[in-house]
């Protein structure tokens, strides 16, 4: 510990900003590592119940399409996601194409997965479809959820290299760069902020739809209840994730401005 102390403290950086940089990236660290664990708990439940077909029979594509109808949002389309997409997104809900996209190994099963995530996805259609400003937000961002911190670095260095060879130093450039690359990371900040509520609030609209349309029986819920609960904990995840990242991102620029200042 003293002695990466002793690095930060050797570039000019303080102590205590030091340490406080120390813990964040500790903590990133940790709960990113937890994030990757809750993935791999939602993979697993997801295919357990992807193995076991219902007892009513159904297909993911005929509850999808009786509830879009029910719903009066017959203009939504229920089809097969494209592998890009499908790696992109997921089981997802077009806004822009009013269609909602389920991946290879649900699409027209009858399988307890493929009939909960296809009303999952019904429940975020109807969302965006209705007067939920949230859902319509969180679906339109959702693209800089998945590479606005990528963006990050590469923006931030384009600025600086500006500088460089116009004049030979760090200024305009930089801080522009600097400023548009942590615009571009709370962008993609809030759109994972936005994905909890929006995610909890389409389970608890398919779990509805369930109970009155009686489409899976009661052991079967539990087990697509137990998929619901592991993606919203793995949303929680990813939210922290997201914040300690920020305040990363933000520690790093205060640490290099305070080490050009003392240098």
């Amino acid at each position: 510990m003293e002695e990466i102390l002793k690095y930060f403290t050797d570039q000019g950086i303080s102590k205590g900003l030091a340490i406080t940089y120390i813990i964040v990236s500790a903590l990133l660290l940790i709960m990113a590592v937890v994030a990757l664990v809750m993935r791999l708990i939602v993979f697993i439940k997801y295919q357990r119940g992807n193995h076991m077909t219902t007892a009513m029979g159904k297909t993911s594509l005929e509850v999808a399409r009786e509830t879009l109808d029910k719903a009066g949002l017959s203009h939504i389309k229920v089809a097969k996601a494209s592998w890009l997409r499908a790696f992109i997104f997921g089981n997802s809900y077009s806004l822009s194409k009013k269609t909602i996209f389920l991946r290879r190994g649900i699409v027209n099963k009858n399988t307890i997965t493929a009939v909960g995530m296809a009303l999952q996805k019904v429940g975020v259609a109807r969302l965006c479809e209705g007067e939920s400003k949230i859902a319509k937000t969180r679906n339109i961002m959702q693209i800089l959820n998945l590479f606005a911190p990528l963006m990050f670095v590469p923006v931030v260095l384009l600025g600086f290299v500006i500088d460089i060879l116009l004049f030979s130093t760090p200024g305009v450039f930089s801080v522009v760069g600097i400023v548009v690359g942590l615009f571009l990371v709370l962008t993609g900040f809030i759109a994972t902020m936005l994905n909890i509520p929006v995610e909890k609030r389409a389970n608890e609209m398919a779990m509805q739809t369930i109970e009155e349309t009686g489409v899976l029986n009661e052991e079967e819920k539990k087990v697509i209840k137990q998929v619901f609960d592991a993606y919203i904990i793995a949303y929680v995840c990813e939210f922290i994730v997201a914040v300690l990242r920020v305040v990363q991102m933000i520690l790093e620029i205060v640490m290099k401005v305070q080490a050009s200042k003392n240098n």
